[in-house]
């Protein structure tokens, strides 16, 4: 049990000046900021056994956390409403299995520091030069890069993209649209045809351009098969966000006390995430989600938490009920249930196992402990999405999805009633891994006492 018992007030909007002051020892101040991890993030592995096993010869993708997955760019225009201008190609072929497609000034301006080191081939591509044409294709009109005014020596970051972008214009030339350069790629990497599956309606009409005796499908039921088992990258990824964001909460809840509001709590959350790196994405307190949501903290109330944030696009997922002093004796039955029933699921989790077969032993494990609450025990697939398994075009339906080695999976154990004199709600992330599986977060305290 997780305890401070005369804990201060959190952040937040109307917080007193005499709470924040008292609040800045208790809520960390300093960041603590992992090392970026730079490159792709898919399980390039999995992609290809899922395309083997889906006939696809190649993915192409250009919406945000797919390319990013591909990629690992994380790219502000589909933050800003952009359309998709850089694209992902993935294939079976061992000798170009990624390949990048973006604009010349995109990449020179944005995308060439963090690809610098990466061994994939970027394909740049600007517009046609009226009136020439080049082995039958329009001619590409000149990359424009920053002229260089002379008044001093380059800085690294400018001498560094003439570099990259220089390197890569040698390697492949500047195509004069995005049809002709994923036309390119496809072609490097021994694709003419074959069946090709795209995330979006724009790369569909790209690629059906470019390959028009390929056959285009929807890349959905690919992308939701790929997701779930995790590369070394994306497993590294997890493990700081899960970690980070349950520190995260912790922290957070540590600033409560009878009389703040549910809006200091929040916000004490979110800078709690930001100064390890990371952004808040919800928190769910008491049973709202919404941020609109007022009400005091009471001396002797049991309240859940449900935390999640995203680092580097990967999410942490962490609840706890929190006593703000002495609970109820209902309540505490409820959470040391919930906390004794999750010990016995974790013990039953491995490859191989179902979710069906994870909420049965919840509720088997309730049974043998001699009570009757209505608890889900809902298994999900957690990673670039909150539950980055859920998809509805050919995969299994959520009671008979399986765990296998390289999924991270989080149990939900919310209380799912009324009347019991306060919520209750406990979540930790999972690894599975060859022989079982390996807690991501701190499991050592199922309630957190303030």
């Amino acid at each position: 049990m997780i305890g401070r018992r005369s804990a201060l007030g959190g952040l937040g909007i109307g917080v007193t000046a005499t709470a924040l002051a008292a609040n800045a020892a208790t809520l960390s101040t300093t960041p603590k900021l992992p090392k970026p991890i730079l490159g792709p993030r898919m399980n390039f592995v999995q992609a290809d056994k899922v395309m083997a096993q889906l006939g696809l010869d190649a993915l192409v993708v250009g919406g945000g956390v797919n390319l990013y997955q591909a990629t690992g760019l994380d790219l502000t225009s589909p933050r800003m409403g952009h359309g998709p201008v850089v694209f992902a190609v993935i294939t079976r072929n061992d000798k170009q299995r990624l390949s990048l497609v973006a604009p010349a000034f995109l990449y020179y301006y944005t995308i060439a520091l963090d690809h610098r080191d990466q061994t994939y081939p970027a394909y740049v591509y600007t517009a046609p030069m009226p009136g020439q044409k080049i082995a039958g294709e329009p001619g590409a009109q000149k990359l424009e890069i920053f002229a260089d005014r002379g008044a001093a020596k380059l800085d690294f970051i400018e001498s560094s993209r003439n570099e990259i972008v220089t390197r890569t214009v040698g390697q492949h030339e500047i195509k004069a649209s995005a049809m002709l350069a994923l036309r390119a790629a496809l072609k490097d990497a021994g694709i003419t045809k074959g069946r090709i599956a795209v995330d979006l309606p724009l790369v569909h009409k790209e690629i059906a351009e470019a390959l028009p005796d390929a056959t285009v499908v929807d890349a959905d039921d690919a992308l939701r098969r790929i997701r779930p088992i995790k590369s070394a990258m994306e497993i590294e990824l997890m493990r700081q966000a899960a970690y980070n964001n349950a520190e995260a909460a912790k922290e957070a809840a540590r600033t409560v006390r009878a009389g703040a509001d549910v809006r200091e709590l929040r916000a004490s959350y979110f800078a709690a995430v930001a100064l390890r790196g990371m952004r808040g994405v919800f928190m769910v307190v008491d049973r709202v989600s919404t941020p609109t949501y007022e009400a005091k903290f009471r001396d002797g109330q049991c309240f859940s938490i449900d935390c999640v944030s995203e680092y580097m696009g990967y999410h942490g997922d962490y609840a706890r009920a929190v006593y703000v002093g002495e609970p109820t004796k209902e309540m505490k039955k409820v959470t040391d249930a919930t906390g004794k029933a999750w010990e016995m699921i974790r013990e039953t989790i491995k490859p191989g196992v179902k979710y069906s077969e994870i909420q049965a032993t919840g509720r088997a494990a309730l049974k043998k402990l001699g009570v009757n609450y209505n608890i889900s025990f809902t298994p999900h697939s957690v990673g670039l999405y909150h539950a980055d398994h859920v998809g509805s075009s050919g995969l299994p339906s959520p009671g008979d999805m399986v765990l296998e080695p390289g999924m991270v999976l989080s149990v939900d154990c919310p209380l799912l009633e009324s009347g019991a004199g306060g919520s209750s709600h406990l979540e930790d992330l999972t690894l599975i891994t060859k022989d079982g599986s390996e807690p991501l977060n701190d499991i050592g305290d199922k309630v957190i006492l303030v």
